[in-house]
């Protein structure tokens, strides 16, 4: 083992702008753990379970909008960090990702903690990469550089995502106790220099002709993390030219003047019966996925032209079925370039739905008893300005995005790339480890919650983060859709119905806890929940037969 060569792995990486790093601990990783805990600019945190340190590390690599290196053992570990990488890929979250192999002529010869690991991640990492394990040769020092630095590139530049890095390493792995100790700083380090991404003269003439043939207009808004002189251009935009902006909770664009927040709500009423006035005739879509499946049925209904907007494209996503122009230019200047305004009267149509929409949200939940959709609004109209809300999967983003936020900065966060339960309170933790200055909140239910326990066996303190937790003894978001909640397997095989809380974890994590399981004792520890100066667990407990009938009752008065 040639430990200095590793050693400038880790330098390149830095030069590269890696900060952190997540290192699961094991042997065949260890001059991989050894090079990156002992660089003094590189930050490091030990994390046991790889799924979970998978997670911690995309969450920070999305709140630092910068790559995040992982680092694990061989064999199974590799695997673990299948979830995330998947999330990291479709989320466009640049991660690099260490994997420690056993030598090429060890694998398929049943040794010990050994598994297939080149290209393992398949098409869910951005590119692969596998390092020689021989690397006396000045070529090979040469090429397991080169790598390095097209890797953390390629986290980086264009569509971000993750890249795998395998690296097989013989035995021994340890240095020498007295081995002296040293990084390149003059190691050689790839730069990558473009420039933005703007419509020549032609092409937007064309798209100004194609819009002059249009009448009404909408933008849509899909997950993203947009910077603020996106939003303003768009704001301003809309406004000038009277285009509604489709605008669900995961777009953070609950704030914009001409958002229409409750496109869910607003659309379910729709889907069965729309008019051409209520019809936009071009869609102008930035980001990726939105999560109101009511909108999404309505405009691949209805619609009949999209253009879609990103600076790069990984490939043609065309999820209402409308897609007509794929555009590649930075959103902003593309804004600058639309010169025909839509009606007035329809922007009017739309906000006047948004604002029906709320008013019957809010009679709604305030006439009802207690219940986890009634006390989530109350939670979420509270939320301090310049939080950071985090909506794990299944229900709970659900419930999050029919109370929608009115809070103009407040960001939201989800993991909706893959949409899998696994993963969100360790992503939630990434984000508060890494951003102590900022209040985070998460809202999950009992199964993604539980599920993801591992999230708080590290030793890394915070105290900015409060989890809202929906404890209804089982997954019922399928109590909720048609299909599984009339088959008599419903709770057993689809609810899973267990009976934990979290008093124990909290006691075992030393995390403060609240408990609510009525009105009374939610009234009398909800603000102390959101005046704690510590992180702490809301533990909201209901009975998920009577959620489930506040929320039918809730779907049928929108269509009422």
């Amino acid at each position: 083992m040639q430990q200095d060569i590793i050693n400038n792995i880790a330098e390149v990486c830095f030069q590269q702008g890696i900060e952190k790093a997540i290192i699961s601990p094991g042997s065949r990783n260890a001059p991989l753990t050894l090079a990156f805990a002992r660089h003094p600019k590189i930050n490091c945190f030990s994390i046991s379970d790889e799924r979970s340190a998978a997670f911690i590390g995309m969450g920070m690599a999305q709140a630092d909008r910068k790559p995040v290196a992982i680092i694990c053992t061989s064999g199974s570990a590799a695997l673990n960090y299948a979830p995330a990488v998947a999330e990291a890929y479709f989320q466009e979250i640049p991660l690099v990702v260490f994997t420690a192999d056993r030598p090429p002529e060890w694998i398929d010869q049943w040794d010990g903690q050994t598994i297939r690991q080149e290209n393992i991640y398949g098409k869910h990492a951005k590119k692969s990469f596998n390092i020689a394990v021989d690397l006396s040769h000045t070529d090979a020092q040469w090429q397991t550089y080169r790598i390095i630095n097209e890797a953390v590139l390629e986290s980086k530049i264009g569509v971000q995502g993750p890249v795998h890095i395998n690296i097989p390493f013989r035995e021994p792995f340890y240095p020498e106790k007295d081995k002296s100790w040293s990084y390149d700083q003059n190691i050689k380090i790839i730069k990558n220099i473009s420039g933005d991404k703007k419509l020549n003269e032609n092409q937007i003439n064309e798209l100004q002709t194609e819009l002059q043939q249009k009448e009404k207009f909408a933008f849509v808004l899909g997950q993203e993390d947009y910077n603020e002189e996106f939003l303003k251009s768009l704001d301003q935009v809309s406004q000038e030219l009277n285009i509604p902006i489709f605008a669900d909770i995961i777009s953070i664009g609950h704030g914009l003047k001409n958002a229409i927040h409750l496109p869910d709500s607003i659309c379910m009423k729709m889907l069965k019966e729309s008019k051409e006035e209520e019809i936009p005739d071009l869609i102008i879509s930035f980001g990726k996925s939105i999560i109101s499946k009511n909108l999404k049925l309505f405009l691949r209904k209805n619609v009949k032209a999209q253009w879609h907007v990103r600076e790069y494209h990984a490939f043609i996503a065309d999820p209402f079925q409308a897609i007509t122009k794929q555009i590649e230019a930075e959103p902003s200047s593309f804004l600058q370039n639309l010169n025909k305004s839509s009606p007035a009267e329809f922007l009017k149509l739309w906000k006047d739905k948004n604002t029906e929409a709320e008013t019957k949200t809010n009679q709604f939940l305030s006439a009802q008893s207690y219940s986890e959709f009634s006390a989530l609004q109350e939670l979420m109209k509270n939320l301090p300005e310049d939080s950071h809300l985090h909506l794990a999967n299944s229900l709970s983003v659900r419930y999050a995005n029919f109370i929608g936020i009115k809070q103009d900065r407040i960001k939201i966060w989800g993991n909706r790339g893959t949409s899998g339960i696994d993963g969100s309170t360790s992503t939630a933790i990434g984000h508060a480890i890494s951003h102590k200055d900022q209040n985070h909140f998460l809202i999950t239910g009992d199964v993604a919650f539980f599920y993801d326990r591992n999230a708080f066996w590290h030793k890394y303190p915070y105290s900015n983060l409060k989890i809202i937790l929906l404890n209804n003894q089982g997954g019922s978001i399928f109590r909720m859709i048609k299909g599984p909640n009339q088959q008599a397997e419903l709770e057993e095989f689809f609810e899973t119905e267990q009976k934990l809380d979290a008093k124990s974890l909290c006691s075992e994590y030393g995390i403060a806890h609240f408990s609510a399981f009525d009105a009374e004792s939610f009234e009398i520890i909800k603000d102390k929940f959101m005046k704690y100066p510590q992180s702490a667990i809301l533990e909201i407990k209901t009975d998920a037969k009577i959620n489930q009938k506040i929320f039918e009752d809730f779907k049928n008065q929108l269509i009422s």
